[in-house]
């Protein structure tokens, strides 16, 4: 056998030593993550023993060590592929802190007790526990991102995320730790929901139900489903991996609701960090009005501050308060009240209209620079940024704040608004115009509300937010082309143009596709509620279907009497709001194939 055969046949064995010591890798990563989450989940979960805080502790070295092992062959076996990750130097330095902490807990434990001190840190617990949820975070988006490579639907795969972090959720929040007494598996599978689906709507009351390791949990989900899961899953994935398949980027690229595959790392980088900007913001100002006022001192208002910029930006409504906004503790905090109505606001816009607004500011900023250094003559004009999408949003966005403040004030001036002063009023109008709109924050009690309040309350909840937003409802871009579209066939207009640009036909189609299915789903679980739920007023019944599938989360009282099969109802209508009445729909069906012919039109009555 010459050279050349030999070394052909070394690069064979190779490739399939690689290939099994890839699958070795990948096997102890996994095992690690899970054993991690399961660590984590004991150890925060459950009232510890002297004996199990012995059998955690002589656990963790043995983690760390397989996470190391693992990795390590990782890195052996895929060398060309990690060099491209995105973030390859915070790989190799959490790898390098993960060989710290591991030498730190077996080689060098006493020597760093007597001679550095300074590097204790590296042995607490807590840190380690930190190093864990981490790794595991890293490695398990990573598995998961691979599916996103098989020939699963986008819209199912994005179905079954919502389901296993709401099957997660339940679990822990069904943990000992995380309640202060035992409840119902349904219950916590309807407050992880909720959470999840950015809701709100309760069967508890999660004020005096939940620990503060439960309210952790509640704002972790909220913030997960808010921004979504497959978002999060794909920033950690495509952060610690090399190149990912034409598939997964053109999954990518339509969750995202972008026009290219290029750049959707930056996409989603953009996304998480102006979700991080405006809540820091947001509690900021929180924590400004509520400090002092709160029992529990320093600490307990600033979680306060963060739990509800969370659920104010991401549209959940939900409150660590009994009372909600109406809470003796904050009810007459007006400013509190209307930072609560601006994050609502920032979330039900949706991303894509704070990026296009950002477009616009940075040409503005731009131009001026050049103009001011000489390199540019001033001129005027109208930049084409602000596209027809932003418009349609913001137009209807105001148009619905303004006529909704005005008629929630008149109609309650001398009801729930009537002992307050007008500054108050103001607040307590703009909120709960606002609210409406997919938040769910209560101001006041809805069983109190006048009827017409009601009425708008619920016209306001069917409308809902802004398309890839933290909210839900039909969207303000589904109602404004349906309802033009329906002038336009009074005028027997064919065309539906906005400001120049024609809206395209598939896009008409899909906006009545959606209001069809959204009031068939409301029709339908309103009249099994109606026979599940003996004896509760129909229009209670509906409001609280409408609330559930337009993820808004109030109710006239109702939610905690809902029987068990009502809270199935209700579950299964929240979580069908948030993936959208039409991509649920979508993830069930079959693909239809584009024929090559057409047949001949032919009228019928209408």
């Amino acid at each position: 056998m010459n050279l050349k055969n030999i070394y052909f046949s070394c690069l064979i064995y190779w490739g399939k030593m690689k290939g099994l010591l890839n699958g070795i890798a990948e096997a102890i990563i996994l095992l690690a993550s899970l054993a991690s989450f399961f660590v984590l989940i004991y150890q925060f979960g459950f009232v510890q023993t002297p004996d199990s805080v012995h059998i955690l502790e002589r656990s963790r070295p043995f983690i760390l060590l397989a996470f190391f092992t693992g990795i390590t062959l990782r890195y052996v076996v895929r060398f060309q592929e990690i060099i491209q990750e995105k973030m390859l130097y915070l790989d190799i330095s959490i790898y390098f802190l993960l060989f710290a902490v591991l030498s730190s807990k077996i080689f060098f434990k006493d020597a760093i007790a007597h001679s550095l001190p300074y590097l204790s840190f590296l042995t607490k617990p807590l840190f380690v526990y930190v190093l864990l949820l981490l790794l595991s975070t890293i490695h398990l988006s990573r598995q998961t991102f691979t599916l996103m490579q098989t020939r699963i639907k986008p819209s199912l795969l994005f179905l079954l995320s919502f389901v296993f972090v709401i099957l997660v959720g339940a679990g822990l929040l069904s943990l000992p730790n995380a309640t202060t007494h035992r409840i119902p598996f349904i219950d916590a599978l309807f407050i992880s929901t909720t959470s999840v689906c950015v809701t709100g709507l309760t069967t508890v009351d999660v004020a005096t139900s939940f620990t503060h390791i439960g309210h952790i949990i509640i704002m972790i989900l909220i913030q997960i489903g808010g921004i979504g899961v497959m978002t999060f899953t794909s920033f950690f994935a495509l952060s610690f991996m090399g190149k990912s398949s034409f598939t997964s980027k053109m999954m990518l690229k339509d969750m995202l609701n972008e026009d290219r595959t290029g750049g959707l790392f930056r996409v989603i980088l953009n996304i998480l960090f102006v979700t991080l900007f405006i809540e820091g913001i947001g509690a900021y100002f929180i924590y400004m009005d509520v400090r002092g006022s709160l029992p529990g001192g320093t600490q307990q208002e600033l979680f306060y501050a963060m739990f509800h910029a969370v659920s104010a930006f991401c549209n959940a409504g939900i409150s660590t308060l009994s009372g909600n906004m109406y809470d003796p503790l904050v009810a007459d905090k007006y400013n509190l009240h209307f930072w609560i109505a601006m994050l609502i606001i920032f979330g039900g816009l949706g991303f894509p209209i704070v990026f296009n607004y950002l477009k616009l500011l940075h040409h503005l900023l731009m131009n001026g620079i050049k103009i001011l250094i000489g390199k540019q003559k001033h001129y005027i004009h109208t930049p084409r940024i602000i596209n027809v999408h932003t418009y349609i949003v913001v137009i209807s966005t105001l148009i619905l704040l303004i006529t909704g403040t005005a008629f929630y004030l008149f109609f309650e001036y001398d009801n729930t608004l009537g002992d307050l002063p007008l500054r108050g009023k103001l607040a307590n109008a703009f909120l709960g115009a606002v609210t409406p709109r997919t938040a769910g924050f209560n101001v006041a009690d809805m069983a109190t509300l006048a009827p017409p309040t009601l009425m708008l309350t619920l016209i306001l909840m069917v409308i809902g937010a802004a398309p890839m937003s933290t909210g839900g409802g039909l969207k303000v871009t589904t109602v404004f082309v349906a309802l033009v579209t329906t002038l336009n066939a009074a005028r027997e207009k064919d065309k539906v143009e906005v400001r120049k640009r024609e809206i395209a036909p598939f896009a008409i189609r899909r906006a009545f596709a959606i209001i069809m299915m959204y009031f068939m789903w409301v029709a339908i679980a309103t009249w099994v509620l109606s026979y599940t739920e003996k004896g509760a007023p129909l229009f209670s019944l509906l409001f609280e279907v409408v609330s559930a599938l337009s993820t808004v989360g109030l109710s006239i009282d109702y939610t905690p009497h809902l029987t068990p099969i009502g809270k199935i109802i209700i579950i299964s209508t929240m979580l069908v709001g948030r993936i959208g009445v039409l991509a649920f729909l979508v993830s069930f069906c079959k693909e239809y194939t584009k024929k090559d012919y057409t047949y001949p039109q032919e009228n019928i009555l209408m």
